[in-house]
């Protein structure tokens, strides 16, 4: 579990203007954060080799590093797997696809072919080893076209607790962007921790429903397959501030996407396929 976090491993970048200025659009269009609150930390080192003028940083992202949970067998969390720069191209694709213009709404559903700047995305997961066992890290394609997901979180706002539906292949991935947050993880009711299997593998957890934290930041990548994908529920809280210990992360604006793989016999008939690619938006 996470235990003895420093503020700066457990605090995200909560406000990208001084880094790009088309996050900074993506803000002042939204009317309920049009604000963004000043960085508690940050997950970037300034390079003190090069060149600097006030107005003109140079960023220089993290290593990635890899975090498994021995509580959650197929919980795979790769912390700073996207640099500031792809971070950067992947934001400013969700705002020029215009997803979140109404202020109403805060969930974009795709559909048809996925566009260019998550297709970038899905290349650097696929040539990252350690994600997913073999049969699934080399399934061709690694995700399709089918509710790949797009999540607008205002601070304060949340998910409930869910296990992502049966009619998706083993292997899901949610990529965090902007602000962290503590995504909760707890055993499904709906599974039987009283056998002997599910002891094994519930023998660090002191009462098998605790919830287990994770924190997710910005450029994290989390992979679920196995036990985490079907046996475990995952939600985030609706708060501003998330604590863990005496620990706090203040949120701000936040986006995820989520990428699946629908089953062969689960494809939406009623999307048209001709249609290179569109998109739903509704209220989650």
């Amino acid at each position: 579990m996470y235990e003895d976090l420093s503020n700066e491993e457990l605090f995200g970048i909560s406000d990208y203007s001084d880094t790009d200025d088309k996050v900074e659009e993506l803000s002042n269009n939204l009317s309920s954060s049009n604000e963004m609150s000043e960085p508690q930390s940050s997950d970037y080192e300034v390079s003190s080799s090069s060149p600097l003028t006030e107005n003109e940083p140079t960023i220089i992202s993290p290593k990635p590093k890899l975090i498994t949970l021995p509580s959650i067998i197929g919980l795979i969390l790769y912390e700073n797997l996207l640099t500031h720069e792809q971070q950067s191209e992947l934001i400013n694709g969700i705002i020029e696809a215009n997803y979140f213009d109404n202020p109403e709404t805060n969930q974009a559903m795709c559909f048809g072919t996925l566009p260019s700047f998550i297709h970038r995305v899905i290349e650097i997961i696929s040539n990252t080893p350690g994600f997913f066992p073999d049969e699934i890290q080399h399934r061709d394609p690694l995700f399709d076209q089918a509710r790949s997901i797009i999540n607008l979180y205002r601070p304060g706002e949340g998910i409930a607790g869910h296990v992502d539906l049966p009619r998706f292949e083993d292997g899901i991935v949610v990529i965090s962007l902007l602000s962290s947050c503590v995504m909760r993880f707890r055993p499904s009711s709906e599974v039987d921790i009283d056998n002997s299997f599910y002891e094994n593998k519930f023998k660090d957890v002191h009462d098998a429903y605790e919830m287990i934290p994770v924190t997710l930041r910005p450029g994290s990548v989390l992979a679920l397959n196995g036990p985490a994908r079907y046996n475990w529920t995952h939600e985030i809280e609706e708060t501003e501030i998330d604590e863990i210990g005496d620990k706090k992360i203040i949120r701000s604006l936040r986006i995820s996407v989520t990428l699946r793989k629908m089953k062969k016999d689960q494809l939406l008939s009623n999307k048209d396929d001709s249609n290179p690619f569109s998109f739903e938006i509704k209220k989650r």
